[in-house]
C-alpha cells in the first residue's frame, strides 16, 4: 500500500546540514542524521542507540519523488 506524505515547514522540525564529499575520489556524499531522529527510532523498537547502531541500517528510497525518504531497517544477517 502507497503512502502520501506531504509535509509543511509549520508542521516539522527543519534543520539544516553541509554535505561532504567522502570516498575515493569523492564517490560519496555524506550529510547528517540528527541523533535524535536515531535516538527516537530506537526507542520506538526497544533498542538502546548502540544496540540500533549494531542492527539497523538507514536505507535512503528515492526516484520519481522529490527529496528522499529516510527509514531504519534491520540488518540483512548472512549466513
Amino acid at each position: 500500500m502507497a503512502e502520501t506524505i506531504q509535509l509543511s515547514d509549520q508542521d516539522v522540525i527543519v534543520k539544516r546540514y553541509k554535505i561532504r564529499l567522502t570516498g575515493r575520489f569523492g564517490s560519496s556524499i555524506e550529510t547528517t542524521v540528527p541523533k535524535e531522529v536515531f535516538e527516537r527510532e530506537a526507542r520506538r523498537l526497544g533498542l538502546t542507540v548502540e544496540e540500533a547502531l549494531e542492527k539497523l541500517n538507514a536505507v535512503w528510497r528515492y526516484n520519481s519523488f522529490k527529496g528522499l525518504y529516510l527509514t531504519f531497517e534491520p540488518k540483512e544477517m548472512r549466513p
